[in-house]
């Protein structure tokens, strides 16, 4: 991996901070296990600290995760503060699946199952349809995945998991992180805007005084 070295008379970094939710689904623990653990005190916090102040922002991925949370632990007042939160922008919704479905060895109809259930939550619940697709976790990447996020309708698509090598080319020419990513050559109108993490992905880089969590 290409090591970056900064010096004193570097510009100043501009930093763009995205609070996400990530959190796997079955993933070491059951979903139960997860909802009790962690998954529940990221919404009752997230409802909180949002309220509070009308410039904080937080992106929801995973929907099973929210789902639970909105059906068995949300009072009648957090509700209403997340329609709120909803209508003003300060809480949206990323790709709105049930998960962030692994790419490569997730069956076809399980991948758009899970969107359409995810999606008709949101549609149903707050009238609102996800505008971007965000697969930061993914392990491989597959050519269905332009052509199923285009047919979805989102406006971009954001990755990270992919090899080293390639990732280092790229961002050695910056502008190769995002490309317009086209799956099918038979399908040409099924293509989607793609931007790609650089090495670091969803972590803070070691080097920036940030937060090492």
């Amino acid at each position: 991996m290409r090591q970056i070295k900064w010096s004193p008379k570097d510009l100043q970094i501009q930093t763009f901070v995205i609070p996400h939710s990530h959190m796997d689904v079955g993933w070491v623990y059951t979903v139960q296990e997860s909802m009790h653990a962690y998954a529940a005190n990221v919404y009752n916090s997230v409802t909180e600290e949002l309220s509070k102040t009308k410039d904080r922002r937080f992106i929801v991925v995973e929907q099973e995760f929210f789902r639970l949370w909105w059906d068995t632990v949300s009072t009648d007042s957090q509700k209403n503060q997340i329609r709120q939160l909803v209508k003003e922008g300060q809480l949206e919704f990323i790709i709105g699946g049930q998960v962030m479905h692994d790419e490569a060895v997730t069956d076809l109809n399980d991948q758009i199952l899970q969107m359409t259930e995810g999606h008709g939550f949101l549609y149903e619940t707050f009238g609102v349809r996800p505008q971007f697709s965000w697969h930061v976790d993914p392990f491989g990447a597959s050519a269905t995945t332009p052509v199923l996020f285009a047919l979805t309708g989102f406006n971009a698509h954001l990755i990270s998991r992919i090899d080293y090598d390639l990732k280092d080319a790229m961002q050695m020419e910056k502008v190769k992180l995002q490309f317009v990513w086209r799956g099918s050559p038979s399908l040409k109108k099924q293509e989607i805007f793609t931007h790609t993490m650089d090495q670091f992905s969803y972590c803070t880089p070691s080097y920036l005084p940030f937060s090492n969590r």
